[in-house]
């Protein structure tokens, strides 16, 4: 829990006394209507979302293969249907989440698949949306109306991966709303509607699970028992009135055993070809990547490998574990105490969360990188809060542009830079750039640590 005396802090932010907002300041400067800047925003946003979502829909209107739509399809069916979802001999899955994500595909798909899609699609929308306005908020203690460039920068830098997420019907951008609004939920004192949303985001894809590390250090006991049960409910519960006891079990342990259990030499889970390969830019898969002598493209066989080092997997393992240790210290270290914590302190702890998770994640593909949302919406408002023509903005403007740089490296060369871990490397570097500022804020005088404006 916060301290009453630090509540406060975590409200909204308020306006300027003569009635002007950052959006409003911003659009006024350049001599614009902030009413008419705020409706070209919308139309934007509307716009892409349009056009992102022709794709599938027109795939699906000509019987045409829609990437993952149909394999959540032909799961929903199965699942109704009581046969099987993962194979019990030598295949690999075909569905890789866990059964509770199957649950909530079948009882989405009874009005046939162009519906299913055309579902998706929304709840994919909404998602974008959500998580936008959701970074904002956590990031300044108020939604609406704060500087354009929280709503603009950090989504035009992951575009290629939004468009992505409408492209293959992958759940990343909802996984992400549902972390950030058990965020916000636990910044107005509902932890159970936290958990709520963490469990769901665990049921579709199983890795938001290590958020709980972050409940449990932080006290938070009822968001965390929350996060149990809720999960519970999902994997074991609500399953058997479809599947039965004996079905719905079978489903549980087949699963955990190929996807949760199943780490070796030669692959992560079920994609033995794609789990050291450049595409999967997890601090384990880049470790196995570079310090052992694995090709660095399994699927196209051609022998290309990327190692520094020749180690074996056991000492791979230890570099890998030692390193994640290490990580976890400075995250822990650059916490601020409870009496300490602000809204902009636990914005910076949320987004660091983020990025560890997308780091820790075993399979992180690059479209999960969609999650930098949230982490660089904190990162430019904390470039926007230092006082204009500082060494402080000069130096933070900087680091968030360097990052970037980094992470856009895939375009002009995405199998070399995805490689070396180019995603995972922004990844870690607004992770520390975000610890190093947030250990400054703890460190300040009380009366500067309220949210920014």
């Amino acid at each position: 829990a916060i301290p009453a005396a630090s509540s406060r802090l975590l409200g909204p932010s308020p306006v300027d006394v003569d009635g002007d907002s950052p959006w409003d300041r911003c659009f006024r400067r350049r001599n614009l209507d902030p009413r008419r800047a705020t409706l070209w925003a919308v139309s934007l946003l509307a716009l892409l979302v349009l056009v992102f979502s022709i794709a599938p829909m027109r795939n699906n209107a000509r019987n045409l293969q829609n990437k993952d739509y149909n394999l959540w399809f032909w799961t929903a069916r199965t699942y109704w249907n009581g046969h099987a979802l993962y194979p019990t001999d030598h295949r690999p899955f075909p569905f890789m989440y866990p059964p509770s994500c199957a649950l909530l595909f079948a009882s989405v798909s009874f009005a046939g698949e162009g519906a299913f899609v055309e579902l998706l699609l929304v709840a994919n929308s909404a998602a974008w949306i959500g998580s936008i306005f959701l970074s904002v908020y956590l990031t300044t203690g108020r939604a609406l109306r704060r500087h354009p460039l929280l709503y603009l920068g950090p989504t035009l830098v992951v575009i290629p991966f939004v468009h992505d997420m409408y492209l293959l019907g992958q759940p990343s951008l909802v996984l992400l709303a549902c972390l950030l609004g058990a965020f916000a939920c636990l910044r107005v004192g509902r932890p159970w509607c936290a958990g709520g949303l963490i469990a769901l985001a665990a049921a579709i894809k199983a890795f938001p699970i290590l958020a709980v590390g972050y409940l449990v250090w932080r006290r938070q006991w009822k968001a965390t028992a929350a996060t149990v049960l809720f999960l519970a409910l999902g994997l074991i519960v609500l399953p058997i009135p479809v599947r039965g006891p004996r079905q719905a079990w079978a489903d549980l342990t087949t699963w955990t055993r190929g996807m949760v259990l199943k780490y070796d030499r030669e692959t992560i889970a079920q994609r033995p070809e794609r789990s050291y390969s450049f595409k999967n830019q997890s601090l384990v898969a880049l470790g196995n990547r570079l310090l052992r002598s694995i090709p660095a493209d399994g699927e196209k066989k051609d022998g290309w490998k990327v190692n520094v080092a020749s180690l074996d997997f056991r000492a791979t393992n230890a570099a890998i574990v030692a390193l994640s240790l290490g990580l976890c210290g400075f995250y822990v270290l650059t916490m601020p105490s409870t009496r300490r914590r602000t809204g902009r302190t636990d914005a910076i702890e949320t987004s660091m969360l983020l990025l560890l998770i997308l780091a820790f994640c075993p399979l992180s593909f690059d479209y999960s990188f969609v999650w930098l949302i949230a982490p660089l919406t904190v990162a430019i408002q904390g470039a926007l809060d230092a006082p204009e023509g500082s060494r402080e903005r000069s130096s933070r403007i900087a680091w968030v542009v360097a990052a970037v740089a980094v992470f856009a490296l895939s375009l002009p060369c995405r199998r070399l830079a995805q490689a070396y871990g180019n995603l995972l490397a922004a990844d870690l570097l607004l992770f520390v750039g975000l610890g190093l500022q947030m250990r400054t804020i703890a460190r300040a005088p009380a009366e500067t640590e309220a949210v920014p404006a």
